[in-house]
């Protein structure tokens, strides 16, 4: 009995034992480790950058007397620029916004340089209106991601009127407020006007005057030296050269533009030549393409040159009655949805296209209609000014063709109806 006691305080006292040589080594690990218990110093400035992006969504604070209040949101993998690298508390000021907001050092990392910035909407004419928000004002990008977040309210000037939406300009960018979610007023912006129609350029075939081996002999051939003058005789006057989407946005009242023209090229046969000018100019144009006999994953291009459609298969003639009788005026529903389909697969879902040999009829645009297109191009028209204007029929939309005895003068001539 009394062994049983015994070996029960052995026990009991090497238990004690182990508990105190454990207590006594955390004690001594922690009081190394933390120097007594002193709060480890941050360096806040380890953090700082000139240029950081935000990790995730992240609030935005006001510095207030008592601390920091939030004031707002940047969205995800947004782009800021700081100002001093003075932070004591861990709180970084953002120069962006008037030095007025702040951004917390967890929320951010570094990166080297911002990244380029479209800043094409600069080239619109502004309108008249400014969208006014009250005590929150949400700005979000063209695709519909959060940018920025503020508990104040904004008076901007309305860039883009689009469906549910308004474009303006913010910390020098193309930003959009939800249209429900501000009210538009009337506000002098500027006193320009947006112009009453657009111009619209056909070409075709390219060719250099000065290679020998380089011969183009029929009438809608142009030489180098001719689409230089023309490109020149642009530049010269200021005149803008268009994207598609601007001219579709001009169309519905969307955008308001100064003096413009649409470069269009028929076919793909021989471009280069224009795709390298073009590109030298920086200028847009578009290349309608015959999807079946070129290839848009491989054709030749640059940033500046945009690919539609001008059917996949039916710019041949003879297929159906009148003029050089293109198949998109009679063939059937089934042979021409297929053709419209596979040629806007190509296209990567272009909605853009232009009628082969300028025919058409309403058969063929009710097949468009169909078939998911938005815009179609013809050719010229006697009693019309072939101008492209505010409200303009998006299915019979007319072009000035150019052929290789169009002058600097005839040119002038058609852009200068545009007031």
């Amino acid at each position: 009995m009394r062994k049983n006691k015994n070996s029960k305080k052995i026990v009991l006292l090497i238990v004690i034992i182990f508990l105190l040589l454990f207590i006594g080594g955390t004690g001594v690990y922690f009081m190394l480790n933390n120097k007594g218990n002193k709060p480890i110093k941050i360096n806040y400035n380890d953090y700082y950058s000139k240029y950081v992006t935000t990790i995730g969504e992240v609030k935005l604070y006001t510095k207030e007397n008592d601390g920091y209040k939030e004031g707002g949101v940047v969205g995800s993998n947004v782009e800021l620029t700081l100002n001093s690298d003075n932070s004591n508390d861990g709180y970084f000021n953002v120069s962006d916004f008037d030095d007025k907001y702040y951004v917390y050092y967890k929320d951010i990392k570094k990166i080297n340089e911002l990244s380029s910035i479209d800043n094409r909407y600069k080239e619109y004419i502004v309108f008249n209106n400014n969208v006014v928000t009250r005590d929150k004002t949400e700005f979000y990008d063209e695709n519909g991601n959060l940018v920025y977040s503020f508990n104040e309210g904004y008076s901007l000037p309305i860039i883009i009127k689009d469906t549910d939406r308004y474009g303006v300009e913010f910390n020098n960018r193309l930003l959009y407020i939800k249209s429900d979610e501000g009210e538009v007023i009337n506000n002098t912006n500027t006193d320009k006007h947006n112009a009453s129609g657009v111009g619209v350029f056909n070409y075709h075939a390219f060719y250099d005057e000065n290679d020998p081996s380089d011969s183009c002999p029929t009438v809608i051939c142009h030489s180098k030296k001719q689409f230089k003058e023309q490109l020149d005789y642009l530049k010269e006057n200021n005149i803008l050269t268009l994207k598609m989407k601007e001219l579709e946005m001009y169309i519905d009242g969307k955008l308001q533009l100064p003096k413009s023209v649409l470069l269009t090229i028929d076919d793909g046969g021989r471009d280069k030549i224009a795709v390298d000018m073009l590109t030298e100019y920086k200028m847009y144009a578009t290349i309608f393409l015959v999807t079946a006999w070129y290839d848009p994953s491989t054709y030749y291009k640059t940033d500046y040159i945009e690919l539609h459609s001008h059917t996949n298969n039916m710019h041949n003639t003879g297929v159906c009655p009148g003029g050089q009788g293109g198949g998109i005026k009679c063939l059937s529903e089934e042979e021409i949805q297929t053709d419209l389909k596979t040629s806007r697969e190509k296209l990567g879902g272009s909605t853009y296209i232009a009628y082969p040999f300028y025919e058409y009829n309403e058969y063929s645009i009710r097949m468009l209609k169909e078939a998911g297109f938005t815009m179609a191009f013809a050719g010229e028209w006697d009693k019309s000014d072939n101008l492209v204007h505010v409200g303009s029929d998006k299915f019979r939309l007319r072009r000035f063709v150019i052929v290789t005895y169009t002058t600097i003068k005839g040119i002038n001539e058609y852009l200068g109806q545009i007031k």
